[in-house]
């Protein structure tokens, strides 16, 4: 099933003002919705509130949302097997 975006959205916590980003895609790890970017200190970086996953780190808000967005979902874990002979 595909993840559809979340709604959350970036708080400047020093300026306390919206920050306009793309919409946060839901965590790669757990599947949550409901992440948040820690826009009060450097790097920026963008958390997961269920499972706490977080990164990776960017200079920008923007750019924290950027990379959220652009990490793909990992792959499925597969048990290596020893060659026969």
């Amino acid at each position: 099933m595909p993840r559809k975006p979340s709604d959350s959205a970036a708080i400047d916590l020093l300026r306390e003002v919206p920050v306009s980003v793309q919409p946060l895609r839901p965590c790669p790890f757990c599947g949550g919705s409901e992440v948040w970017i820690n826009s009060d200190i450097d790097p920026k970086f963008v958390v997961c509130k269920q499972c706490l996953a977080f990164g990776p780190n960017a200079p920008t808000v923007k750019q924290a949302a950027e990379r959220w967005n652009k990490r793909t979902t990992p792959l499925k874990r597969t048990r290596l097997q020893r060659p026969s002979g």
